[in-house]
């Protein structure tokens, strides 16, 4: 019996240490654009990519998935710059974890099509030709804290969102509501010089958080009814503890989208701080009306 049980114990033990060297995975380090995006091909859950200081150009696309035990990460300085004709970063998969570094000159930044459960933290985003972090395509629980995103829309300012969420019905894949839902956007510096709105919310999304974040309006372009610092058009939004500086109508807005007669209901804004606002601008201007579910909003 005795044999038995440390034969047992022996066998998890040799089990406990496979799944730990699963998890922990390797390190795989960078310096060229094309150790880059060999590394983005063979990377494997609980693997990290670690981007040397310097600049890498090329198209840089995301697609294998890690886990949630085992997430992929691709980190760097911030002197460690990805750009690309098109997106700066393309993520196409799950469980990624983005850190640290730069992405810039670029068509657009960092785009999720259908990427959840990704954390995006400390990372830098600027000179973008159109939006500089967008979550579309049924993108959902994904975070986007501590980062500095500003210099946006340099190419097409009606298009210069610094964060956008979702996708506007025009655009709606199959027609149906692109559900980029519960994505959390916190603790973030979004401007100056981003062209459209810093965080732009779109029509059928869902039940995402936008909290702790700063903005400054300076260089917004006014450019597609580019006028505050938030636009809300998803619903079950919570917005909490935001505050901005200089805006060239209102702070926050809040709207239906009448081509689909949908968004803009029950989210709840409460504590946000607004200096600068136009003479006729408000803190937050709720244009809903008959809202099955209202809107909260508390000073």
């Amino acid at each position: 019996m005795k044999q038995l049980l440390l034969a047992t114990s022996v066998c998890w033990t040799v089990l406990l240490l496979w799944l730990s060297i699963q998890v922990d995975g390797k390190t795989i380090e960078v310096g060229t654009a094309k150790e880059l995006s060999d590394a983005l091909e063979s990377v494997k859950p609980g693997d990290t990519i670690k981007l040397a200081d310097g600049t890498y150009h090329s198209k840089f696309v995301a697609e294998t998935s890690g886990t949630k035990s085992a997430p992929i990460t691709l980190t760097g300085s911030r002197k460690a710059v990805l750009s690309g004709s098109n997106y700066g970063f393309w993520l196409k998969a799950n469980h990624w974890h983005l850190r640290g570094f730069t992405v810039t000159n670029s068509n657009k930044g960092i785009v999720l099509d259908g990427g959840n459960h990704n954390l995006l933290e400390e990372l830098e985003v600027h000179n973008i030709k159109q939006e500089g972090i967008h979550f579309r395509l049924h993108s959902s629980d994904n975070v986007l804290r501590n980062s500095y995103i500003h210099t946006t829309g340099t190419g097409s300012p009606g298009f210069g969102e610094g964060v956008y969420i979702g996708s506007a019905v025009s655009n709606w894949p199959d027609g149906k509501p692109d559900k980029s839902d519960r994505n959390e956007v916190s603790g973030n510096r979004i401007g100056p010089d981003v062209a459209a709105e810093e965080i732009d919310i779109k029509e059928g999304s869902c039940c995402g958080i936008i909290k702790d974040n700063t903005f400054d309006g300076t260089g917004m372009s006014g450019e597609n009814y580019a006028d505050s610092w938030i636009d809300v058009k998803g619903e079950g939004y919570t917005i909490e503890n935001n505050s901005g500086d200089h805006t060239l109508l209102d702070g926050i807005q809040i709207h239906i989208v009448k081509d689909a007669d949908m968004g803009g209901c029950g989210n709840k804004i409460v504590h946000t701080s607004c200096k600068h606002l136009a003479k006729k601008g408000v803190c937050v201007n709720d244009t809903t009306k008959n809202c099955k579910d209202p809107n909260i909003i508390e000073k």
